[in-house]
């Protein structure tokens, strides 16, 4: 009897199906809903416009627009319109006045505009690629997020498992109390074990809460996809393409595109001018009209120029260094990614081994429970450790699942 009532409940964990929802022990539930028609992949697009940094591209855009419309420029800089007015000394009455009056225009030096063209681009390739590192950090949240909750309703199914078949034992126990098969000592016992299981279950219900919590803060919605298990990606390292290393060399790409305007600058811009002159030597005398032209061109400025192509060059650096670092970072996630993986791979094998033997465990210490061969405090042993077992071969079909996803994530691979 036991041990039917015991397969009724265990044998077949699943996850969490919309028939287990509303029956809480608690009144507070964050409620979720399964869909079919929504993929992980569209998760994650409905996810990034709702996720803080997606306003980085936006500035990041408005710059590269900005670099842009700068380099396209056929002048290197705005206008300038001068005035110049000379007279006589006051009280000489002589009347004489010269004004020199034109428009002084800034000039590309030599190399100066490609690389303000080059700037601009590489600063519009930063938008695409830091994009791309978005969408994979809000699809690493969400992967942890998704198998958090799955994770949460295994566990919560599994004290739901517990506390009914204690319910069915303590109801067993009490009747055999009754027609004195057992002391009442056992009854104390059972019903300890049940207020336990109890315990574990409001418990159990609570981290499902939280789970789902912190998954509808990060999506703004209480839908998830049905199906959130992925296929392993064929990559086995990091390569260039992966989002984070791809972000950080369009970086040095600019820097080092900076550093180009900054020495292209120099210590300042070349000048053109044109403009006219008038000029009278005294009073009642013709005025003489000119036209003017002008060149300035800046030299022997290069100590000016050199802190700021020192501090251009140490931001290149800077940027080269954090990619080595990064590189080294992201090894050492996939490793780990790849050796969890491993792992949960010979712990499935194992948990199924253990499953076999808790079924067969179970059913005869259930029989011989009920032939009064084993008192109850050895039932409860075994059955607790045949309940583990079942249920860790469940968990570990998710973790293998869950760990699928990680290592997809350490290479850089977007759902």
């Amino acid at each position: 009897m036991l041990f039917r009532s015991f397969l009724m409940v265990f044998v077949f964990i699943t996850p969490l199906s919309a028939q287990a929802e509303g029956h809480y022990l608690v009144d507070h539930i964050d409620s979720i809903k399964l869909s079919h028609a929504l993929s992980l992949a569209q998760l994650v697009t409905q996810s990034v416009e709702k996720y803080p940094d997606y306003q980085l591209l936006i500035a990041i855009k408005e710059e590269g627009n900005a670099l842009s419309q700068r380099g396209n420029q056929w002048l290197a800089g705005g206008a300038a319109v001068y005035v110049n007015y000379k007279d006589d000394f006051a009280g000489s009455k002589t009347g004489a006045y010269e004004v020199d009056a034109g428009v002084s225009v800034p000039l590309w030096n030599w190399g100066q505009r490609s690389a303000g063209q080059e700037l601009a681009n590489y600063s519009l390739l930063q938008v695409a690629a830091k994009e791309k590192l978005i969408h994979l950090e809000v699809a690493g949240l969400l992967r942890h997020a998704l198998w958090e909750i799955k994770m949460a309703q295994q566990k919560l199914l599994f004290a739901q498992a517990q506390f009914r078949f204690s319910e069915k034992l303590l109801a067993t126990v009490k009747r055999r109390v009754d027609l004195g098969d057992l002391a009442r000592t056992d009854l104390l016992l059972v019903q300890s074990d049940m207020l336990q299981k109890k315990t574990d279950l409001i418990q159990a219900e609570a981290e499902t809460m939280h789970a789902r919590k912190a998954y509808f803060y990060l999506t703004q919605s209480e839908v998830m996809p049905a199906k959130i298990e992925e296929q392993q990606s064929a990559l086995a390292k990091i390569t260039a393409e992966h989002p984070a290393l791809l972000r950080v060399n369009t970086l040095i790409l600019k820097k080092k595109s900076a550093m180009k305007w900054i020495k292209a600058k120099g210590a300042g811009q070349a000048t053109f001018a044109i403009g006219g002159n008038t000029e009278r030597e005294a009073r009642g005398e013709d005025t003489v009209d000119s036209i003017t032209f002008g060149f300035s061109v800046p030299f022997g400025g290069t100590s000016y120029a050199a802190p700021k192509v020192a501090a251009a060059n140490s931001a290149l650096v800077e940027a080269e260094v954090e990619r080595a670092h990064l590189h080294r970072e992201l090894s050492l996630e996939l490793h780990e990614a790849e050796h969890e993986l491993e792992i949960e791979q010979v712990t499935l094998e194992l948990a199924k081994q253990m499953e076999s033997n808790a079924q067969e465990y179970i059913k005869m210490a259930s029989l011989s429970f009920d032939a009064g061969e084993i008192n109850l405090m050895d039932y409860l042993k075994i059955q607790a450790r045949s309940q583990s077992a079942i249920n860790q071969l469940a968990e570990s079909k998710l973790k293998l699942q869950r760990n699928i996803a990680l290592y997809n994530q350490a290479v850089g691979v977007l759902p």
